[in-house]
């Protein structure tokens, strides 16, 4: 028998956050959260999420008390408020290889939904589209880069059998640095050139304060159009950025201007992700040894962010950010840059990426179904 329990307890709040050690072996690819950012993040109290919108965490037990599995049950009234479509979303799903334990957290899911007006459910998505969204469904040898996401194979026959199905694919693209031809980089560099109007600048991360407001005006403005988009507020975004700043690279943080204004933006970050597996998300004394030691290792960046206001495009502004970024990473300790996510159905995007021969590694899919 399982029982599904709402989450209104301390102690369930605990369960619920650490439940994924119980998914996931020591030798899994999984990376565990930075457990302290990670209990914030849920806690109604403190997670920026909750400032504008609303959430509801399950668990589901067998009769003994022992736990199977979680869901949580999402409210984004961002999206509602641009989409007005009555969509809800499910995200932090985790569960043993058990369809009756996945069906019935779904339900529960469903159910809670529709308790508030709902008439569609998406996802998963934890919490937002701006933050760790979608299933992989393609390539589990591999660790996830920072801020995605990483499950058992088997994640995928649960959903597709409770009845979702496919909304959209979302993908990762990697491109090995050291096999960048000269001739792509001198003729970006050449178009990126051209206009003396562009300036491509390093972020002053002393200053981010300042600097935050730019990159969420930017990259509201840039994605609006994309599948899904919902601008992302600045109270979540400085959270985010302080929480990364340690690790952001000044060199790696770009912002275009054009004629002085702020008009593209290029973010990359180091794949912290191989520190904190290593440190098993906590910085204790210990911990913090071995995240200080593993990240001398890491030979991967992730580009995250890159875009250009709509009006600003065509002009070499996307051109001169990518000389930028390419020309600092070539012959640096960083071998390997995956760029991630970008919609399947971004054919602009993947255009440019062909030409610098990225190669296709992950997809994640973004499941819905009617309530």
């Amino acid at each position: 028998m399982i029982r599904i329990e709402t989450v209104d307890s301390p102690k369930q709040f605990r369960e619920f956050v650490r439940f994924p050690l119980s998914i996931y072996a020591n030798n899994s690819p999984w990376v565990p959260p930075m457990w302290s950012d990670e209990i914030k993040r849920l806690d109604p109290n403190q997670g920026p999420f909750f400032d504008h919108s609303d959430a509801q965490l399950f668990l589901a037990r067998d009769t003994n008390g022992n736990l199977l599995g979680r869901i949580a049950a999402i409210k984004f009234n961002g999206h509602l408020e641009i989409y007005k479509d009555r969509l809800g979303f499910f995200g932090f799903f985790e569960c043993i290889n058990n369809q009756d334990v996945a069906d019935r957290l779904l339900k529960t899911a469903k159910k809670w939904l529709a308790e508030n007006g709902l008439i569609k459910m998406r996802g998963p998505t934890s919490f937002t589209i701006n933050e760790q969204i979608g299933l992989l469904i393609e390539n589990f040898d591999e660790s996830p880069t920072l801020l995605t996401t990483w499950n058992p194979p088997y994640y995928q026959k649960l959903l597709e059998t409770a009845g979702l199905i496919k909304a959209e694919d979302l993908l990762a693209r990697e491109v090995v640095l050291s096999d960048v031809s000269e001739q792509y980089l001198n003729r970006i560099t050449r178009i990126g050139s051209r206009n003396n109007k562009i300036t491509i600048r390093n972020a002053e991360l002393d200053n981010i304060e300042n600097e935050i407001d730019i990159l969420v005006k930017v990259y509201g403005e840039a994605w609006n159009q994309n599948w899904g988009a919902v601008p992302i507020s600045r109270n979540e975004f400085s959270k985010l950025v302080l929480e990364l700043k340690p690790f952001l690279l000044p060199e790696c943080t770009l912002i275009a201007e054009y004629d002085g204004i702020p008009v593209g933006v290029y973010v990359a970050i180091p794949d912290i992700n191989v520190a904190i597996k290593a440190c098993n998300g906590k910085l204790g004394p210990l911990g913090l040894i071995r995240f200080m030691m593993a990240r001398r290792r890491i030979n991967v960046i992730r580009g995250v962010v890159a875009g250009v206001l709509e009006p600003y495009r065509r002009k070499g502004i996307e051109s001169a950010l990518n000389s930028k970024l390419l020309n600092t990473l070539i012959g640096s300790q960083y071998k390997r840059i995956e760029f991630s996510w970008m919609l399947e159905s971004n054919y602009r995007v993947h255009r440019v990426l062909d030409s610098i021969g990225a190669q296709t590694t992950k997809r994640w899919r973004v499941y819905e179904i009617d309530l």
